[in-house]
């Protein structure tokens, strides 16, 4: 399985940066995970995007869905019709122009879903969030990999995380600015669930550039020291 940072950032891009999206190559199949701004030109670079297994959405606030709008212009250019899966979520305008668009399928997804592409298997979990938000757990080639999307702590975080050999995990915060009421984990609160779930690997995303990463790193390696921060363009083998 091949992970490859497309995008890391959140809610707004770092300079020269992009937010949330992620692209998996496994099996022979192509899955890209959100799709934020600067995902469309970042994914061009590695494929065209019309030939893509699918695109599943984590939940369809602006930082993870941006470049959607521009990607129906290269698939009505390419005559082609892209299967794209995501949560309900009946006040986003843009998931709306999604599901109106002759040039995406979308399929709803909710919590308990299992999606199969050829040998790639999808499980959906719920994530915790200001919208309808889900986490995606992907297994291929004996492997498996996590994606928190954006959450903050909830019910089965560490089941969904369990024998991962690499989490990508929303640890926007450190521990001074972190609490229950927030859109979003900790880094702090990522380790521990990596640590309880005897995950291998670690990568923290959904950077905030107004935040120290290193700060952020430093406080997740204090209690699981295989973690790492997401770099844009970064590829993982997992």
């Amino acid at each position: 399985m091949r992970l490859t940072l497309l995008g890391v950032n959140g809610p707004f891009p770092a300079a020269g940066g992009g937010t949330s999206a992620y692209c998996i190559e496994a099996a022979g199949e192509r899955l890209q995970f959100d799709f934020g701004s600067g995902a469309l030109g970042a994914l061009t670079a590695l494929c065209p995007p019309e030939q893509l297994t699918a695109l599943l959405m984590t939940h369809w606030h602006f930082d993870h869905c941006a470049d959607l709008l521009p990607l129906t212009y290269r698939l009505q250019a390419a005559a082609a019709c892209l299967s794209m899966f995501g949560p309900e979520d009946a006040a986003s305008p843009v998931r709306a122009v999604m599901a109106a668009d002759p040039s995406v399928a979308l399929t709803v997804v909710a919590p308990g879903d299992c999606l199969s592409f050829g040998g790639v298997h999808v499980w959906v979990y719920q994530a915790r969030h200001p919208v309808p938000s889900v986490m995606y757990r992907v297994e291929a080639e004996g492997r498996t990999l996590c994606y928190t999307g954006d959450t903050n702590t909830v019910d089965g975080l560490v089941t969904f995380a369990q024998g991962a050999d690499l989490l990508l995990a929303d640890g926007l915060f450190t521990r001074a600015l972190w609490d229950e009421k927030k859109p979003h984990l900790s880094a702090a609160l990522c380790a521990e669930a990596a640590k309880e779930a005897h995950v291998r690997r670690l990568v923290l995303t959904h950077l905030n550039p107004m935040i120290d990463p290193a700060l952020l790193l430093a406080e997740a390696r204090e209690i699981f020291p295989d973690t790492e921060l997401a770099v844009k363009g970064q590829v993982y083998t997992v």
